[in-house]
């Protein structure tokens, strides 16, 4: 096995675990929750709240089950054409690409099956909301996407570096 296909295969094996973990929380929550039941975890600062969530981030574009599922559809067929052809796979590309991938295939079979998304972390302070409710698949897309970020810039940084170091060694060095 080379060490390309080793590294898609742990993409891919990373992608199942949060998909299967996000698919369980949810599970859980939808059988021992009622809906917009709160369980304090830490009281007045986190808790398990359970909604259903139609729209995006933030409830953008709320009630827009399909067009979000098509383009949850499209984000998952590019994460993997990016996989696929990408040459070089660092450990920030694996967990980068894994972690998106999950967490936008959590989302995206919840909103075929229920027409929703199912969120159950509640930021709180002193009890009361004051972020979005969200969930794992939500979790690892934003981490996903900084260690993505992060990959591109240490990527363009080195780049750089190099390519210094390359025009310094073509000039003719300075005659006295």
């Amino acid at each position: 096995m080379t060490k390309k296909s080793f590294a898609s295969l742990a993409c891919y094996f990373l992608a199942m675990a949060v998909y299967a973990t996000d698919q369980w929380v949810k599970l859980w929550v939808v059988d021992h929750m009622g809906l917009y039941q709160s369980i304090p975890l830490i009281n007045g600062f986190f808790a398990l709240t359970y909604v259903r969530n139609i729209g995006a981030a933030f409830s953008a574009f709320s009630g827009q089950v399909w067009g979000l599922a098509c383009i949850a559809a499209a984000v998952a067929i590019a994460i993997l054409v990016y996989e696929w052809r990408l040459k070089e796979k660092t450990l920030g590309h694996v967990l980068a690409l894994g972690l998106l991938l999950g967490g936008t295939l959590g989302n995206f079979s919840d909103r075929i099956r229920l027409q929703y998304v199912v969120d159950m972390f509640d930021a709180q302070w002193h009890g009361k909301n004051f972020f979005p409710i969200f969930n794992i698949a939500d979790i690892c897309i934003d981490v996903g996407v900084g260690i993505l970020l992060l990959v591109f810039f240490l990527e363009s940084r080195q780049a750089k570096q190099l390519a210094a170091k390359e025009s310094s060694a073509t000039v003719a060095p300075e005659t006295r």
